[in-house]
């Protein structure tokens, strides 16, 4: 036998009571008075027998009183064979789901304060001396490790709705590795939810046929869900008095159909558009905004729709920065052609520098948007790896190959840049007959060209071959059927390969219209590095390219627009790029500025997991279902809509009955007591 409580075994003390009362108060004797002594011996001896047997028998009961009443309080548990002492291999394990889902009403109130008042319960009517598991979508420190009552009760009284998104199996998962670090053998699991489809992987549960699972599945009073699932900026060149255009997707998860929903988007805190949204249930609506753009820098934006009782998903934060000018920076390899810098001199939109090839200074590479390596001659590979770097920080480079004596070179270019090679010269005459309209490069400068069209004509060009598998796309083709214009992806930017050079023995490009809309695309179209916003418990690693902006030893800081918190993350640069490490930070959604100092280096917007706004839910029936697949050999349903949930929450305690017992031995050794001194007679 073993006691829940074994402290108050040092209750058995108390026996020393009735001992000094029949030390002290049955061993005093009385002085009688009698008439006639000459029998007395005799009665005397026989009822001093009898007397001293009385007292020993009461004494006896009241020592075994004491014991029973001390055992009973302790807890008794009778140990059996081949098995353990709860308290050493036995844990109750509760999963309290907190993600942003339990925030709706359920059948008693919020279905988050339910869960954890279930779990109260659950823990209040255990033993003392269990070992509890606490479990959250948000893992902490305290929740590896097993719990005593009073800690476990605490963690749960203190417990808030976190953004984070667990998987089931995850949960089982950290708790045999808890179980497994803390030598414990089995489980009583309480998986307290309301069991999202995409979350609810019962399937991916380990086999187990030891530990016992209790579902408790809480049920919404409303299933009906409208939020805005997500958003993006089609035109990558943001520039002052630019018009946007804002793409966001409405998602109605539910089975009713809503019309004139109120869409709106702030940008700045200022109102830049508004739309009556009608959408069928079930479906997801494209919506287009459009503002215009009216301050440089960084911009924070907004889109939020009008829904309840749901409401964390109804609002999208986005940032996004403005540039004030376009860097354009021309290698120059010694040709006196001036078309590039004519043309882009002539709009104030763009900043343009030139650079000798036999001077390449590095330093001032990092903070250009557009590279363009005119007749290049040659290019050492060292130089090679570091255009292609900028390339893949987001910048763009155009590539107008030299003349036909550096064909070699041409091909060792190419072969840097992972982007096939060089067959050599065609000297046939050509033109342009055929542009890919579907290219960003051409998304606002030609919609349709007229079937009249005067484009550009070649006397001679370079061709190459490009694998399938070098990524390279031809943009604008010529009508014998080689590249006139190709481009490749290379990490966040692209590298544009011309087929011709510039001066008038290759053709007339630079007279023709097509000039201008292809050197101001390959320009203005540079992909924007940072994205519009991230995700609250999901995005873990933020990789930001900022060229030399870190100097010194000042970390980059963030900090929230709305509570003025200050966080340093985890960070290290890597090749001019800041990789920020989001691991064990907690952060709210909203708007956080990245600054080095009083430097504003970037801003960045995080939302909440818009995987917790879907409304399907796993019913009983299907859970049931999911565990005989999984084979699950030990577990229940509890259903909350049972009137007599609350009955059977409060009937989970574990402590033995066998206590009772010792109280009825206690009463009976009373009463037995009391017959004694009540119908004993001495004489």
């Amino acid at each position: 036998m073993t006691f829940l409580r074994p402290e108050f075994l040092y209750g058995l003390f108390a026996i020393v009571i009735p001992i000094i009362i029949h030390l002290f108060n049955f061993r005093r004797h009385k002085t009688l008075y009698f008439s006639d002594i000459s029998r007395l011996k005799t009665v005397t001896t026989q009822t001093r027998k009898k007397r001293k047997l009385k007292q020993l028998i009461v004494l006896l009961l009241r020592i075994l009183t004491i014991i029973f009443i001390v055992i009973a309080i302790a807890g008794p548990i009778l140990k059996q064979k081949n098995t353990t002492s709860l308290s050493d291999s036995h844990a109750v394990t509760l999963y309290v789901d907190n993600s942003y889902s339990m925030m709706s009403e359920g059948l008693v109130g919020r279905l988050f304060e339910s869960a954890r008042q279930n779990a109260l319960d659950i823990v209040n009517q255990n033993p003392d001396n269990t070992n509890f598991i606490i479990l959250s979508n948000k893992p902490g420190v305290s929740s590896l490790r097993l719990l005593d009552k009073e800690s476990a009760i605490s963690i749960l009284e203190e417990m808030e709705i976190a953004s984070d998104v667990t998987n089931l199996s995850q949960i089982i998962n950290t708790q045999n590795r808890i179980l497994e670090k803390n030598e414990s053998a089995t489980s009583k699991t309480y998986l307290i939810s309301d069991f999202q489809v995409n979350t609810s992987d019962i399937s991916n549960f380990p086999e187990d046929s030891i530990n016992d699972y209790t579902f408790i599945p809480l049920k919404h009073l409303n299933n009906k869900n409208i939020y805005i699932d997500s958003c993006a900026i089609t035109s990558p060149d943001l520039m002052l008095g630019k018009v946007v255009d804002l793409s966001v997707w409405i998602k109605n998860d539910s089975d009713t159909d809503y019309e004139k929903v109120p869409l709106k988007l702030s940008i700045n805190d200022q109102q830049k558009a508004v739309a009556g949204i009608d959408i069928k249930s079930g479906t997801t609506k494209k919506i287009s905004l459009n503002f215009t753009i009216s301050n440089t820098g960084w911009q924070y934006g907004l889109v939020e729709i009008e829904d309840f009782p749901i409401t964390f998903d109804d609002r999208l934060n986005f940032a996004f920065n403005v540039i004030e000018d376009i860097k354009v920076l021309i290698v120059s390899g010694g040709n006196n052609t001036n078309y590039l810098r004519n043309f882009y001199s002539s709009d104030e939109v763009f900043n343009v520098s030139e650079m000798d090839y036999m001077s390449v200074e590095l330093t001032k590479l990092q903070d250009k948007d557009l590279i363009i390596l005119d007749e290049v001659p040659t290019i050492s590979s060292g130089l090679a790896i570091q255009f292609k770097q900028f390339i893949a920080e987001g910048g763009n480079l155009l590539y107008i190959p030299p003349n036909e004596k550096y064909t070699e070179d041409i091909s060792v270019f190419l072969k840097e840049m992972g982007a096939g090679r060089l067959i050599g010269i065609d000297t046939t005459s050509t033109r342009v007959t055929k542009l890919k309209l579907s290219s960003q490069l051409f998304s606002e400068s030609i919609i349709k060209i007229p079937q009249n069209a005067e484009l550009p004509t070649v006397n001679k060009h370079y061709t190459y071959v490009f694998p399938a598998n070098s990524g390279v796309e031809t943009l604008v083709s010529l009508l014998s059927g080689g590249d006139f214009l190709s481009s490749k992806s290379i990490g966040s930017g692209q590298l544009f390969i011309l087929s011709v050079g510039l001066n008038n023995t290759y053709g007339n490009f630079t007279s023709q219209l097509l000039f201008s809309p292809i050197m101001h695309g390959i320009a203005s179209k540079r992909r924007s590095v940072n994205s519009l916003y991230y995700t609250l418990g999901s995005t873990k690693n933020i990789n930001l390219a900022i060229g030399n902006l870190m100097t010194g030893d000042k970390p980059a800081t963030l900090i929230n627009q709305s509570t003025n918190q200050t966080i340093i993350p985890g960070q290290r640069i890597v090749n001019n790029s800041l990789l920020l490490d989001f691991n064990n930070i907690i952060l709210k959604n909203g708007y956080y500025n990245l600054q080095i100092g009083d430097s504003l280096i970037g801003a960045l917007a995080f939302n909440f997991n818009r995987d917790e706004s879907d409304m399907r839910f796993l019913s009983s029936d299907q859970i049931n279902q999911f565990c005989i697949e999984s084979g699950i050999k030990n577990y229940g349903i509890l259903d909350e809509s049972d009137p007599n949930f609350k009955e059977v929450i409060n009937a989970l305690q574990k402590e033995s009955d066998f206590w009772k017992l010792f109280i009825i031995f206690a009463l009976s050794v009373l009463l037995l007591e009391i017959l004694v001194l009540r119908y004993w007679k001495e004489q």
